[in-house]
C-alpha cells in the first residue's frame, strides 16, 4: 500500500508538467525510469510470495488492489496510458487534483478551502475526454451535475470500462475469485440455476464469495467486471442449497434484466424483476431463512 501510494503521488508529479510536447509520454526517459521502478517492486513482491508460499491473489483485499494496480502499471504503455488520463482531467479544471487508484467506487472526491482532490477508479483510464473532463466537473464546485454524471454512468457501464478492470484484476495473478468454499461451490450452484431458470443460456460469470461475513447483503452483481459475489456467511453447512441458488438466482436475475431506466432514474429491482425473482421455485422459504440469518446477527 504504501509502495502504491508513493508511486502515485510520483506518477501525478509527471503528469502535471508544462512542457506538451508532441512526443509520446511512453517514450519519456522519466516515464520509462519510473515503470522499471514499478516493476521493480512487483518482481521482489513476487518472489517474497513464493519465499513464504503463497500467492498475491491470498493478500487482503487493499495489498491485493495495490499490487494489482502496480502490475498493471508496470506492463506495456499502460503507465503512460494512465498519465495521458490524469492530464486530461488536469486540462479539464486547474483546481482539482486527480488521483487514478484501482478503488472499489467509481470515483469520490473531497473538498477544502486549500483544494479539491477526486479519486478516479482506474477504469477509466483512457476514457474519451468527454467522460474525464465529466469526473472533474462532477467534483467542482457550483457546476451543473445531471449530465455529466450521466454521462459517467454511460461509461462505466460498458465494455471499456469492463475491460479495464477486467485487465487490472487479472494482473500480476492476483485474482482472488475463488468459486469453491469450504461447504458450497458455487460453480455447482450457478449450473443448477443456469439450467432451472434460464434456459441454460447464460455464460458463466465470475463467482466468488465475499471476503467478510455479512448479515445484510448475501449478494451482490458486479456489472464492470461480470462478478457474483456471495456472503461467506452462507458458506456454512447449515446452509440448506436451496438458499443459496436463490441469492444466485436474485444476482443473476440483476445480470440478465439489467437495470430499468426512466428519467433522473434507474430501477434494479424493477415490477418485472420482482416478477422474475418470485418464480423461484422455495422463494417464501428461503427469504425466511435469510430473515432469521439477520435477526440472530441482531440480536
Amino acid at each position: 500500500m504504501h509502495a502504491k501510494n508513493r508511486f502515485l503521488a510520483e506518477i501525478e508529479n509527471l503528469a502535471r508538467f508544462q512542457d506538451v510536447s508532441e512526443t509520446p509520454l511512453w517514450t519519456w526517459k522519466q516515464v520509462d525510469d519510473l515503470r522499471s521502478r514499478i516493476q521493480e517492486t512487483v518482481d521482489r513482491i513476487t518472489v517474497q510470495c513464493g519465499e513464504q508460499g503463497i500467492g498475491p491473489g491470498e493478500f487482503p483485499a487493499p495489498s491485493r488492489r495495490a499490487f494489482q494496480l502496480l502490475s498493471f502499471l508496470s506492463a506495456d504503455r499502460n503507465l503512460s496510458a494512465h498519465m495521458e488520463s490524469l492530464r486530461r482531467m488536469l486540462e479539464a479544471d486547474p483546481r482539482v487534483a486527480p488521483r487514478l487508484d484501482h478503488a472499489g467506487f467509481l470515483y469520490r472526491y473531497e473538498r477544502s478551502e486549500e483544494r479539491i482532490v477526486l479519486q478516479v477508479s482506474e477504469g477509466f483510464i483512457g476514457a474519451p475526454e468527454e467522460v474525464l473532463a465529466s469526473l472533474v466537473r462532477l467534483a467542482a464546485p457550483y457546476t451543473r451535475k445531471r449530465v455529466p454524471r450521466e454521462t459517467v454512468r454511460r461509461y462505466s457501464e460498458g465494455p471499456a470500462f469492463a475491460r479495464a478492470i477486467q485487465s487490472i484484476e487479472t494482473s500480476g495473478g492476483a485474482d482472488a475469485h475463488v468459486p469453491t468454499g469450504t461447504c458450497h461451490d458455487l460453480v455447482e450452484v450457478f449450473l443448477s440455476v443456469n439450467r432451472a431458470y434460464f434456459g441454460g443460456k447464460l455464460s458463466r460469470p465470475r463467482l466468488r464469495w465475499s471476503e467478510r461475513r455479512t448479515y445484510r447483503e448475501f449478494g451482490h452483481y458486479e456489472p464492470a467486471t461480470d462478478t457474483v459475489q456471495i456472503s461467506r456467511t452462507l458458506d456454512a453447512p447449515e446452509v440448506p442449497r436451496f438458499v443459496l441458488e436463490h441469492v444466485m438466482h436474485h444476482e443473476l436475475l440483476h445480470r440478465w434484466l439489467g437495470a430499468e431506466s426512466r428519467p433522473g432514474q434507474r430501477r434494479y429491482h424493477s415490477a418485472e424483476f420482482r416478477r422474475a425473482e418470485r418464480a423461484f421455485e422455495r422463494y417464501a422459504e428461503a427469504e425466511r431463512f435469510l430473515q432469521r440469518v439477520s435477526e440472530r446477527r441482531a440480536s
